[in-house]
């Protein structure tokens, strides 16, 4: 692939930077009520964890990444991937799953989700979570065991991308849905950098030689894509953002500003 011009990524740069005043002036003149939806009827996950939790954020994110894929979610067996305090799990439990398996690395996250599940009167053994290294816990699960998969908030928080995409085309599943950041930089790259793992926020698993600190990598949309690609999901199906009708984006800014993305891959046996 051509390697972007000094020009092109200046252009990026700019458009960028009027898109960041945009949304500045759009935020301060369009005040509108926070919307009501999905999680306003299980307000417990407002306060269950300390990422994400602003209750437009969540309901905006319910309407993108569960109602808009009920279709491959209702009696389908669901595998969340980095389930944090069960908040998805439970959403796809509610649309209608199967069963849902979560996978969390952090010990009180996967204490609070099944908490959560207690909590909301979820019937024993439709959803249970797994405390581990997503990467490890991964292979003690059978191919065929899933049909739709969930990654949400995972991705820009590893560098292996490739290795987490093999394990899980591996189990097979049909459909596989990613809520991303991504890098905005033009073309084919993974933006890499390093962040400490101490807050729930950020990577969970450190690095051997420095555990409280971890690469990570941004892929760009279309870095994503192609990797998608070479394991066999070539069908992807973004959600439009822009397109949702929503008029309050105060909690929303990295959609906004296409910096993260919502992404339906489908595969094809």
């Amino acid at each position: 692939m051509q390697r972007p011009t000094l020009l092109s990524e200046i252009y990026e740069r700019v458009r960028f930077v009027n898109q960041e005043r945009w949304f500045r002036a759009m935020v301060r003149w369009k005040r509108t009520a926070p919307s009501k939806g999905f999680f306003d009827l299980y307000p417990r996950f407002f306060s269950t964890s300390e990422t994400g939790s602003a209750p437009d954020r969540l309901n905006q994110r319910y309407r993108a990444l569960i109602q808009s894929n009920t279709s491959i979610i209702s009696g389908r067996r669901v595998l969340d991937i980095a389930s944090h305090d069960g908040r998805w799990s439970f959403a796809a439990h509610k649309a209608g799953a199967e069963y849902v398996l979560g996978i969390e690395a952090r010990q009180y996250l996967t204490d609070g989700a099944r908490a959560n599940m207690i909590e909301y009167q979820v019937p024993p053994g439709k959803v249970e979570f797994v405390q581990g290294d997503v990467m490890v816990e991964l292979d003690k699960l059978e191919s065929g065991a899933f049909d739709t998969v969930f990654c949400f908030g995972f991705i820009y928080h590893m560098i292996d991308h490739m290795v987490l995409l093999r394990k899980i085309a591996r189990l097979q599943p049909q459909n596989l849905v990613i809520d991303t950041s991504i890098s905005l930089q033009p073309g084919s790259i993974i933006e890499v950098r390093d962040e400490e793992t101490e807050h729930e926020s950020t990577a969970a698993v450190g690095e051997p030689g420095n555990p409280k600190r971890a690469v990570s990598g941004n892929p760009s949309r279309t870095a994503l894509e192609l990797m998608l690609n070479a394991v066999g999901f070539s069908n992807l199906n973004y959600y439009n953002w822009r397109n949702a009708g929503i008029r309050r984006w105060d909690d929303l800014k990295d959609y906004y500003l296409r910096k993260r993305i919502s992404v339906t891959a489908t595969r094809f046996s």
